[in-house]
């Protein structure tokens, strides 16, 4: 079980997601880069208030081959989507108490790029999402979301 936010976490999502796609048909060609940016919120421990982490995943023909995270100098690719919000947000989602196309219908996730095609992929979407919301086993070295004040 890797720790929320590290190396070992990125690569064990990464994993969880492509077992998942491993089992579907028609999966769209191409390869995406996907941004996702969390922004402290003086709630979550895991990033601290007023800072940001930054990670980047890229999907091609729907596995993804990488996902990790980068410095303040940027991802250092071209992005398709960039998916912004705050870290309680963020973490509520990682642990399975926040659905995450919720919380981007909401606004309280920022999503940019082509929402269309997302939307055309819905069923390719889904499984990626529930590969992070619920396909790791994380531990929460600094303690676990629901956090008092969270994004509820």
């Amino acid at each position: 079980m890797p720790d929320i936010y590290t190396p070992e976490w990125y690569e064990a999502v990464r994993d969880a997601i492509n077992a998942r796609v491993a089992q579907m048909s028609g999966l769209p060609d191409g390869a995406w880069n996907i941004a996702i940016d969390i922004i402290g919120d003086g709630t979550s421990p895991y990033v601290d208030e007023g800072s940001q982490r930054n990670f980047v995943a890229r999907i091609e023909n729907g596995h993804c081959a990488w996902y990790r995270e980068v410095g303040d100098d940027g991802p250092g690719v071209k992005l398709d989507f960039r998916f912004t919000g705050p870290a309680t947000v963020f973490d509520e989602i990682a642990a399975g108490q926040l659905d995450p196309i919720d919380a981007a219908l909401r606004g309280t996730i920022k999503a940019k790029g082509d929402m269309r095609f997302l939307m055309r992929q819905a069923e390719h979407v889904q499984v990626l999402l529930s590969a992070y919301t619920d396909g790791v086993e994380t531990l929460w070295p600094q303690g676990a979301p629901p956090y008092p004040g969270g994004s509820k």
